[in-house]
Formats: structure tokens, sequence, C-alpha cells
């Protein structure tokens, strides 16, 4: 087995934690800006800073963040806790306006447009006419998720019917057409349910899987996301949650972090899609050191990735 060893230059925190940041100074890269972050045992990380204008960092100061991703690599991502706004709280919004506008399905929706402490406006969508025709001065809203920055809403009295679809169900839908969002700017399926609802498939994590207009295939509900819309996982076309394949073994890389803590990742070849890699424990390094192929079980298909455990 080839084995390669990586440098990473952050921590081995751990993901979905909370830890104390110090900003040691903002810099400019061409035409990002970056904090860079000290973390609790001494080292040092970048963070973009344009999300966060309006939370007033300032150099020297220390603040709490979670670290939203660690990826395959060793990378790590932070999410910078709000300075007034948590997670799954309930609060008082100023409502600037409201109205109904066509979205990227065709369908007429009700919004209101929001400020919050630091007069940042925010779009919240509305279910009913009748939340539009009552709603002056100020409204009840659900912080539901922050994301670079950036107040995922809801409102703490008006929640969607979810009719025929439930999570952790699979139904049939149709593909009936493709559209660019203006809010993200990124490509989607519009497919549609057998009660004629519609509903958006994000096209990048799914590209190799062949789906293209007129094509019946069988989605996964797995959540209503803080934007409005069920998140829905297409069957692979050759993988099932559950069942047992073999994948040809291309490396083991050994990423050397920068407190000195080592994460073996087992990167293993898809024929079908990019490689994959697999956290391994130390043991298991002897156990696969002679092989060329290997088992994995297939826990979970998320975004079309596969999340796999060696057998």
């Amino acid at each position: 087995m080839r084995i390669r060893n990586l440098t990473v230059s952050n921590s081995r925190l751990t993901e979905g934690e909370y830890y104390p940041f110090s900003i040691i100074k903002k810099m400019e890269m061409g035409r990002e800006s970056y904090y860079v972050m000290q973390d609790p045992l001494g080292y040092k990380i970048l963070m973009p800073a344009n999300f966060y204008t309006h939370y007033g960092f300032k150099p020297g100061q220390t603040i709490t963040c979670r670290v939203d991703k660690i990826n395959c690599n060793g990378r790590m991502y932070l999410e910078p806790m709000h300075p007034f706004y948590k997670e799954g709280e309930v609060y008082d919004f100023k409502v600037s306006d409201k109205g109904v506008r066509i979205n990227i399905l065709d369908e007429q929706e009700y919004f209101l447009l929001i400020k919050d402490v630091f007069d940042q406006q925010w779009t919240v969508k509305v279910y009913s006419e009748q939340v539009i025709d009552h709603t002056s001065g100020k409204i009840r809203c659900r912080v539901e998720r922050i994301k670079k920055g950036k107040l995922f809403l809801g409102l703490e009295s008006d929640k969607p019917l979810h009719e025929g679809l439930a999570t952790g169900k699979r139904y049939s839908f149709t593909i009936i057409g493709e559209r660019i969002n203006p809010q993200d700017k990124l490509a989607y399926y519009v497919l549609k349910d057998q009660q004629g609802n519609k509903h958006l498939l994000k096209k990048k994590y799914y590209t190799h899987y062949g789906l293209k207009k007129g094509l019946e295939i069988v989605c996964r509900v797995d959540k209503f996301t803080s934007d409005g819309y069920f998140f829905l996982e297409p069957e692979n076309p050759w993988y099932k949650e559950g069942e047992v394949y073999e994948f040809k073994i291309l490396e083991l890389q050994k990423l050397n972090f920068s407190d000195g803590s080592l994460q073996n990742v087992l990167v293993l070849d898809d024929p079908h899609s990019e490689e994959i890699k697999v956290f391994i424990e130390p043991g298991q390094v002897e156990q696969l050191k002679e092989r060329k192929t290997v088992l994995c079980r297939i826990n979970k298909i998320r975004k079309s990735r596969l999340e796999l455990e060696i057998i």
C-alpha cells in the first residue's frame, strides 16, 4: 500500500464542538479578507472576514467558534458565534417590508423582509396570506441556522403543511426541468411529486447520476430545510445503503496536525465518482497494509457521497 505523509496547518479539534479563538489580526489576500485566528493550543488558522463584518470583530478579541466542518484533508472550517442570536432561540425582529413574489418554482410565495439588531436585512418565507395581512411593526422568528454570518429564520407561529411527504421515507419524483437559483447562482433540478408539488434538487452533487428531464427517480426525504424546501437524496445508481461492496485501495494518507496528533485516512477508488476517504484507527493500518481491496458497508449516502464502514 502506498503511504503519503501530509502536513495539516491546524490543530486536530473536534467537529461540532465550541472553542475559544483569539483574533490575531486581519489580513488581505488578493480580493479576500481574512481573520488570522489562534486556537486554544496556540496554532493559527484563517477565517474569511467578509461574512462577519457586521459582527464588529477586532484584533485582540477572543471569540467562541464552532468547528463547523473538518474535511478528509484535515482542513477545518469555523463558524463564530453570533454576538446576539443563538440557533434554536426565538427573537423579535422589525418588519421593514412584506409582499408576494414568484419563486424559482414559478409558484406564488409570501415573504417578509425583516431587520436584525445590526440593521442587516433578511427574507423570511411565509406560508399563510393571513400572516402577511396581520403583520406590522415586529414579528417573532426562530433562528433556525446561522451559516457564514447569515441568519436563516422561520416564523414562530407559521409552519408549512407537509402533506404527502414524511422525513425518512422514499417517494417517486419526475424531473420536469432545470433552473438557476438567482439567490445562490447554482443550478437545480426541478422535481414533481405524485401530488403535483414541485421540489428542488441541487444539481452539482449529482452530475454523474445521468439525471435529465423526463426521468422518474426515487428520493429519500431527509428533512425540511431552513430555506423552506425539502432536502431530497436520490437513490444512487450503483450503491444501496446497508449493502456491502468491495473497493480498491489507492493509498493511505497520514495527516500530521500542527499539535502533533495524527489521523490515518484510507483512500478508496470509486469507479463511478470521486475518490472516497475513510478515517481509520492505528490498529486498522496493520490489518490493511498488505491488502489491495477492502469490503465496506454503505452506512449512508448524502449529497451522493458515500459514508463507509470497513468490514
